[in-house]
């Protein structure tokens, strides 16, 4: 599913050369839970943006659904990601004066031809979700779990091959968050291939693989026997 080859992005800043990813390879079989955790500044989310295609290495590939997307042009990398990748957010990134289910929908929009079924479909993945009885709400009139199961859906909705989540728990109370990890056990379990990015082991525990960064490079790569055997 995601293969990546040496990766290697350098930023300069104040005059001092950082070393964003120095030399990352890996290899994500398809429908595998894995978190990637670190400190701020470890590589982990300049990672998940080359994962994504928001951003692009210096060298080395990016291979996801056997697809090198590192050489993408514009319009082919925006239509890949938009049929193969679903995001989440940490902050959401909700449309405040849409609906949930203009909000879950907007991803079908941009698809030629858009399905005319985007509604229906939008609607069925937020009832997959638990928030089938908030169809018609807006993001003011949700809790930030709620919020966040609807982001979840906007990134379902398209039927994706892989979902990135980044810090998707980070805004969210202990509680909340337990709820927002279940869900996507549910997802991996149903076979999703699910990459989370974050700084809490506690979130990293619920994954199937935990990928430690620091510096830019990969620290440590173990499979967390206790989230397999569940």
């Amino acid at each position: 599913m995601i293969r990546t080859a040496d990766l290697r992005k350098t930023y300069t800043m104040g005059g001092q050369t950082i070393h964003a990813l120095d030399g990352v390879s890996l290899d994500i079989p398809d429908g595998q839970f894995v978190a990637v955790i670190g400190a701020s500044g470890s590589g982990k989310s300049t990672l998940m943006n080359m994962l994504g295609g928001l951003d692009s290495p210096d060298s080395g590939s990016v291979e996801i659904n056997g697809q090198n997307i590192a050489g993408l042009g514009q319009k082919t990398l925006a239509r890949f990601r938009n049929e193969t990748l679903g995001f989440v957010f940490q902050s959401f990134q909700l449309m405040p004066r849409q609906t949930a289910v203009a909000n879950v929908a907007l991803p079908l929009s941009y698809r030629r031809p858009k399905p005319a079924d985007a509604n229906e479909r939008a609607a069925a993945v937020l009832g997959a979700v638990g928030l089938g009885d908030r169809l018609t709400n807006k993001p003011t009139q949700l809790s930030g779990g709620q919020q966040q199961r609807v982001a979840i859906a906007r990134a379902l909705v398209g039927d994706p091959k892989l979902l990135l989540a980044d810090e998707p728990t980070g805004a969210l109370d202990s509680q909340t968050s337990d709820d927002i990890m279940e869900l996507l056990v549910r997802l991996g379990r149903e076979g999703l291939t699910i990459v989370l990015i974050t700084h809490d082991l506690e979130v990293a525990e619920y994954a199937q693989r935990i990928i430690t960064m620091r510096d830019g490079q990969i620290l440590e790569d173990r499979m967390n026997e206790k989230a397999v055997a569940a």
